[in-house]
């Protein structure tokens, strides 16, 4: 009952933490926003800032996933805070390998814990569209 407990406490926490970073981006501090999501990456999942700097390899950061414990709630919570240290997109590599990432994770979400959500499809259409097209509206 107390790990319950613990685990839910952390999710409300990181859920918390997200609700201040999404506020910040829609009061256009998105500096701020991406620097509250770099402080959350690290703290929580243990991802620091130069994590999809140009050594990072998608094959890798599956693995990652599929030997953490993290349930679909951690994920698709990190999924979101990846996208939103991504958004609003750059033609850059740490950009693209920040939305690869995403797609690791919506791809685990499906495949594992059989979960899809409209805001996770709408998030793949908008990282497909960029991916595919380098255009981004």
């Amino acid at each position: 009952m107390l790990r319950k407990d613990l685990i839910s406490t952390e999710i409300q926490k990181l859920r918390e933490a997200l609700a201040r970073i999404l506020n910040l981006k829609k009061e256009g501090n998105i500096d701020d926003a991406h620097t509250q999501t770099r402080k959350v990456l690290n703290e929580s999942f243990d991802i620091p800032e130069d994590y999809f700097s140009d050594s990072f390899s998608t094959a890798d950061f599956e693995q990652t996933l599929q030997n953490s414990n993290l349930d679909a709630e951690k994920l698709n919570i990190l999924s979101t805070l990846i996208f939103e240290s991504a958004h609003p997109f750059e033609d850059t590599d740490e950009t693209y390998h920040k939305l690869h990432a995403v797609l690791a994770i919506f791809n685990r979400l499906e495949q594992v814990y059989h979960q899809q959500s409209l805001d996770n499809l709408s998030k793949r259409e908008m990282i497909d569209k960029f991916l595919n097209t380098d255009q981004y509206e």
